[in-house]
């Protein structure tokens, strides 16, 4: 009846736990506000839409949804961000599924990103250096190592054959989504924006 019926299955408990983890206490406000919440959920559709928008060819695009997946991070930390993000992909794939198909390993992509923005951003002074260092970690880890990996395993291309023209590209992509980036995170930083949803 449902064709990816494991896929709600893991969407129901992810959920739930997103639900628990909004109900752990906290020093300052007893429990995560629903301008938390609001919030979250925001920047999640701000991470789909972006997902949808690029510029540029296949061997030098340029994307934005890192940018809504770095301030999943700066607000909400490596666990919230790294849920949220699974949240964003699986309904990427689903409900507003526009062609291509489901696989595990891109959502597993999606959550090792929250959590490296999460804990190299949250509760962090915002530093060129450290949004370099964060860009740096997606670029190697996700990027080219994950996502090449993926890539491999869903077309049986040689991964070297895969790796090699995709380096360009990732170099490309760490310079221009660093500044970016600290564009953004540092007006935040220094905006009252920089406390909504802690």
């Amino acid at each position: 009846m449902f064709p990816h019926s494991p896929l709600y299955i893991c969407l129901f408990y992810i959920l739930w736990q997103l639900r628990w983890e909004m109900s752990i206490m906290n020093s300052r406000t007893k429990v995560v506000s629903v301008q938390g919440i609001t919030w979250m959920a925001l920047l999640i559709a701000l991470q789909m839409v972006l997902s949808k928008l690029s510029i540029g060819s296949n061997m030098l695009q340029v994307g934005f949804s890192f940018i809504a997946v770095g301030l999943l991070g700066y607000y909400f930390g490596p666990v919230k961000a790294g849920i949220a993000n699974v949240l964003a992909d699986i309904i990427s794939h689903t409900i507003m599924a526009t062609g291509g198909s489901f696989f595990w390993g891109f959502t597993l992509t999606a959550l090792v990103s929250g959590v490296i923005y999460g804990y190299m951003l949250y509760n962090h002074k915002v530093t060129i250096l450290r949004t370099f260092i964060t860009v740096l970690l997606i670029t190697v880890i996700v990027n080219t190592g994950l996502n090449t990996l993926w890539i491999h395993m869903m077309t049986n291309i040689p991964y070297v054959t895969l790796l090699i023209p995709r380096l360009a590209k990732e170099a490309f992509s760490l310079v221009y989504q660093t500044g970016l980036l600290f564009i953004v995170l540092r007006w935040i930083d220094n905006s009252k924006f920089n406390r909504i949803g802690r």
